[in-house]
């Protein structure tokens, strides 16, 4: 049953939002840690994300825009093992530094979405989103339509 009102909304989805208005966008977003060299506050819900078939937008604090190509996410994933991915992947990169790694040492019962991908120059890039119970499922749902990428750990 549970996966029959999954595919029920994911069509609905791609069929009315995402073909028609041109993406979904979401604004209650935590950008708590990941690749890329964005100064948010910790604490403000100040990331939005804008989901295209051609384009994942970020928008850190209204100030860094980055923009993913669909077809370069490499992996999704969900709750902690979100957290575990893409801190092993921050570890791992050659420009990890302390305010990077500063989001992903919290640990609690949250909801984040780990979106892996490869930049432009080839390198392994990832992302960590914290998401609003409000949200996060519908989120993971756009995200793994247009990305064609299963989301690991889904709720």
């Amino acid at each position: 049953m549970r996966l029959l009102v999954t595919w029920i909304v994911l069509f609905s989805l791609i069929g009315s939002g995402l073909t028609a208005a041109g993406g979904n966008s979401w604004n209650r977003l935590r950008y708590n840690g990941g690749t890329i060299d964005a100064k948010v506050n910790p604490f403000d819900w100040n990331t939005s994300l804008t989901v295209t078939p051609d384009a994942l937008s970020l928008i850190f604090s209204g100030r860094k825009t980055v923009r993913i190509r669909p077809s370069a996410v490499t992996g999704l994933s969900y709750g902690q093992t979100a957290h575990r991915r893409v801190a092993d992947l921050v570890a791992l990169s050659a420009i990890a530094t302390p305010l990077v790694l500063f989001g992903l040492l919290h640990k609690s019962k949250v909801h984040f979405i780990g979106i892996e991908y490869r930049g432009e120059d080839g390198k392994p890039g990832a992302v960590l989103l914290e998401a609003d119970k409000s949200n996060y499922r519908a989120i993971l749902q756009v995200l793994g339509s247009v990305t064609g990428q299963p989301v690991k750990n889904a709720p």
